[in-house]
């Protein structure tokens, strides 16, 4: 598998976005697109400063700041960086300390291949709001696509550690694919495993930790999380060619054979549909992990 994360993800800012669509440890690079792109949020007005009740004014104002980011965000998603980044521009223009418009300008840069102006973005973010989760989720997973993996720890530890965190789920199967990248295995497993306590029925935490275990020699251990995805409706291309290639390891040929018959039945035109009717589940452009 790649050397990129896998199917399924969002690990950034989109609190809505449910947590399994967060990459999966060596399948899809999700970074920027995982996680594909981190994607922002429109939060409640309690979110967004001190708490203390808005005037009319000030309602009105955060109304207008909130559609000039969901315009910012329909944009990104398109790919239309430039015009979603002077959407974002409006809306700071009217309210400067609106945090989740940093946090979206920093998406935006990141898109464009600016770094300096997406980090400054995302410090701009947690100045004004130290203990905001998004900012510091998104902040983390920016930190480990940059490979500065302890700074990234950091971040998401801080993200993790705050009472009534709503999304620690997506916060563990962040953590847990860094510390994989940054070559901490036993880390990484501990990790995913907590995420998995929380939600078991998350795909990419399940899929993430078979490909954790299968990396650490327990092909029997990881047979179990990937066959969880598996036989369910997230299973994808992907996750089926990562169980074909658990169970390869672990002898296990029977449900070799039903993940194979799967993946090219359902997902004839996919690249590992190809790969294994070639019989080539050595192929190192899949195989990557």
């Amino acid at each position: 598998m790649r050397e990129t994360l896998p199917m399924f993800l969002n690990l950034c800012a989109r609190s809505h976005v449910s947590a399994w669509r967060v990459a999966v440890l060596g399948l899809l690079m999700a970074g920027a697109a995982l996680l594909g792109g981190c994607a922002t949020q429109t939060q409640r007005a309690a979110e967004m400063g001190s708490g203390a009740t808005l005037s009319t004014q000030q309602t009105d104002v955060l109304k207008r700041v909130q559609l000039r980011l969901e315009l910012a965000e329909g944009y990104y998603q398109r790919g239309q960086f430039t015009v979603a980044l002077e959407e974002v521009n409006k809306a700071l223009a009217e309210k400067s300390d609106f945090v989740p418009a940093y946090t979206m300008r920093a998406l935006i840069y990141t898109a464009l291949n600016d770094t300096a102006k997406a980090e400054a973005n995302y410090r701009e973010a947690l100045r004004l709001s130290p203990d905001n989760p998004d900012a510091l989720h998104n902040y983390g997973w920016f930190l480990c696509q940059q490979r500065r993996y302890p700074d990234s720890f950091v971040q998401f530890n801080k993200a993790l550690a705050i009472q009534n965190y709503r999304y620690p789920v997506r916060t563990y199967l962040a953590l847990g694919v860094c510390q994989y990248r940054a070559g901490d295995l036993a880390a990484s497993e501990g990790t995913l495993k907590k995420g998995f306590a929380l939600d078991p029925g998350n795909p990419a935490l399940s899929t993430n930790l078979a490909v954790v275990l299968d990396r650490m020699g327990k092909p029997k251990e990881a047979l179990f999380y990937i066959a969880r995805v598996n036989s369910g409706q997230y299973a994808s291309a992907q996750s089926l060619w990562v169980g074909i290639l658990i169970a390869r390891k672990a002898g296990n040929a029977m449900d070799a054979a039903l993940w194979t018959n799967q993946l090219v039945q359902r997902f004839p035109d996919s690249r590992e549909a190809i790969a294994a009717q070639q019989g080539k589940f050595d192929d190192s452009a899949l195989l990557n992990y």
